[in-house]
């Protein structure tokens, strides 16, 4: 990937030296290439593979009880590509993993990265940990930040995101509606007028 550097996306990626999966995969993986819109997995099956990304960006996303379709988290290139529950519990992926672009994944059995989890208490306990504190900031950032500052954090730690997913799928990450997110783009001074091409 080019320009704006898209890696460790999620703070999530950012609390774990995931150098141990990245060798994992480099050693024993079998590189993929997905093509935009193609799934890397589906909601409600056991996942038995995971990857690390070499190129590209994905992008997890649900159905709500509403049968609407919602952006729920993205990973870019040189980043982990997996759901951790699955991993950790062997339970079903609650989201679908789908291509943002052409992407290139070195993919290995969900089994190895588990095995060398349990194989380690440190780095496991690290992990799940991790986990925790990921998910309970992701909620007290939504009772802290207000949505535009949500947005301005996004534009401008990764602008190269708004080339890749249309503004419906922004706002649904952000868990706002496509009116609030177009009110609050035209009081950003960061919009630009190229970032309509998206909004369909």
């Amino acid at each position: 990937m080019t320009g704006i550097d898209m890696a460790q996306f999620n703070a999530f990626e950012e609390a774990i030296d995931f150098s141990f999966w990245k060798e994992l995969c480099e050693k024993h993986g079998e590189l993929h290439h997905y093509r935009r819109g193609e799934y890397f997995a589906y909601t409600g099956e056991a996942v038995k593979r995971v990857g690390w990304i070499v190129s590209g960006g994905f992008k997890h996303s649900l159905i709500d009880n509403s049968g609407r379709a919602k952006t729920v988290g993205f990973v870019f290139n040189d980043s982990v590509l997996a759901n951790y529950i699955s991993v950790m519990l062997d339970k079903k992926i609650p989201t679908d993993i789908i291509a943002l672009e052409d992407s290139d994944v070195l993919v290995i059995p969900t089994s190895m990265i588990r095995e060398r989890l349990m194989s380690d208490p440190t780095l496991h306990i690290r992990f799940l940990d991790a986990l925790f504190e990921q998910a309970y900031g992701h909620v007290l950032n939504d009772y802290r930040s207000t949505p535009e500052q949500r947005y301005r954090q996004l534009l401008a730690r990764y602008p190269r995101l708004f080339e890749l997913v249309s503004l419906g799928e922004i706002a649904t990450y952000l868990n706002i509606s496509r009116r609030q997110l177009h009110r609050i783009r035209e009081t950003v001074a960061g919009y630009t007028p190229d970032e309509e091409k998206f909004g369909n």
